[in-house]
């Protein structure tokens, strides 16, 4: 990966790696944590990983991606998403026999653990790059509304196919 960040950084470009899997968690973020230390981040601000919402985890892998950011004094991009796999996680919970599972197991739950999650990224956009998710008008218009009047230093991300409409309207106002 460290590898894959020197090219980047070289050609100026932005990698996003995702941290997904409940049962990787630890791993995928002992890793991050190891590109975010190493020096080619303190002349490259394009490293980012991506968070799942419905992951119970989700606010606390944030909070230790700002204690990253912040000790090493280094901008990290955080794309939060409400989550893919949800029925990956919960069958493979069921599998192994879990007493409970990883991820949230009801959409509103998820939707405020996003909006959370989302609230702490913005409070924190002197170290991290906030690159929201959503084809939602109403996450949207929230996310906007706590931005306050400072709507600089993130970024909404969407699909390719989904709220194409939505990003027109918001992209055509001034």
């Amino acid at each position: 990966l460290i590898e894959l960040c020197i090219i980047a950084a070289h050609y100026n470009l932005n990698l996003t790696v995702d941290a997904e899997e409940c049962d990787r968690l630890s791993t995928s973020l002992a890793i991050i944590h190891n590109v975010v230390q190493n020096p080619v981040m303190k002349t490259w601000d394009g490293f980012g990983f991506a968070v799942q919402a419905y992951h119970k985890r989700a606010g606390a892998v944030i909070d230790k991606a700002i204690s990253w950011a912040r000790e090493s004094n280094q901008k990290i991009s955080i794309r939060l998403v409400k989550g893919a796999y949800w029925d990956t996680e919960i069958k493979h919970a069921q599998i192994e026999g879990h007493a409970g599972y990883p991820v949230f197991t009801r959409k509103e739950n998820t939707d405020v653990s996003y909006m959370a999650c989302a609230k702490k990224l913005l409070d924190n956009r002197d170290v991290i790059y906030p690159m929201l998710g959503t084809h939602n008008a109403q996450t949207m218009a929230t996310i906007l509304d706590m931005a306050g009047n400072d709507k600089s230093g993130f970024m909404f991300q969407r699909l390719h196919g989904m709220g194409e409409q939505l990003f027109d309207q918001l992209l055509s106002q001034d």
